[in-house]
């Protein structure tokens, strides 16, 4: 079994080099340009504190660069420099692809980018969850081979995708969660300005978010769509936008036209015109 180390000393490396040392992969520890991290690091997960990047390519097979993604580019040019021959070089990242790995062919290393589906919060108890994690990874044949074989042995569903989709993909998982969040405390705000408690708000859409998301997932796009578009109710969705400020205007209607698609979809037979009318002015 490849000995896998950590450039890089954070929540990511930590939770998923405890989680692999958990799961009886080797681990042979961890650098960091701040010594202190990559000590308590290792510390953490039984494995080594090294004083370089030299030493962790000397004792690991496989090398992650678990560093912020500003940070990366400039860690792989110094990393290559370096004799790296036969090695597989991973990222942790949902933005940043295999791409980046420019000259890679002339060190004899493989490279490919991993992203764990998970949120990461807290490095001393993360990876009792990591279990859970998909993974998507992308990259050289050979790296990308490695990988699925290692997360795929622990038990991980593992999704293979085109190194140009990289981004996209990125980008729908941030829709799927960071941007819920935003559209979340958007409601909120809007219910404190109706009077409600910020607790009053949040007991006010918690069934409403879990019975929808619930049923997202459970069903389709198209069975979980319920509200006044679904139902081709105008005259409701004229009040909705003549009681929103401008900002929550920009947010509602790019929505609201796809809740159109989909309800079109639903009811092929029902007339959305008027709606759709309404939406674009």
């Amino acid at each position: 079994m490849r000995k896998v180390g950590f450039i890089g000393a954070g929540k990511v490396a930590c939770t998923v080099g405890r989680y692999l040392v958990e799961k009886k992969v080797p681990v042979s520890g961890y650098y960091d340009v701040i010594s202190a991290s990559a000590d308590e690091a290792a510390t953490f997960t039984q494995t080594t504190s090294m004083s370089s990047m030299e030493e962790v390519v000397e004792k690991s097979d496989s090398i992650f660069i678990a560093t912020p993604d500003d940070v990366i580019p400039s860690v792989w040019e110094s990393l290559k420099d370096l004799d790296i021959k036969g090695k597989i070089i991973g990222i942790f990242s949902g933005s940043l692809s295999s791409d980046l790995f420019s000259g890679i062919d002339k060190t004899g290393a493989y490279g490919a980018s991993v992203h764990p589906m998970f949120a990461f919060s807290d490095k001393y108890s993360d990876y009792l969850q990591f279990h859970s994690a998909r993974l998507t990874v992308e990259g050289d044949e050979k790296a990308v081979d490695v990988f699925v074989e290692l997360f795929w042995s622990l038990g991980h569903k593992i999704s293979v995708i085109d190194t140009q989709g990289k981004v996209r993909y990125h980008a729908a998982a941030s829709v799927a969660s960071n941007l819920m969040i935003g559209l979340y405390d958007m409601s909120l705000e809007m219910l404190k300005s109706c009077g409600f408690s910020d607790e009053g708000g949040v007991d006010m859409l918690k069934p409403l978010i879990e019975k929808n998301i619930t049923a997202m997932l459970d069903t389709s796009p198209e069975e979980a769509l319920t509200g006044p578009i679904e139902r081709g109710d105008i005259e409701t969705v004229e009040k909705h936008l003549e009681a929103l400020s401008d900002d929550e205007r920009a947010v509602y209607i790019p929505l609201a036209r796809r809740l159109v698609a989909i309800a079109k979809r639903k009811n092929p037979n029902r007339d959305y015109r008027r709606i759709e009318d309404l939406l674009k002015k």
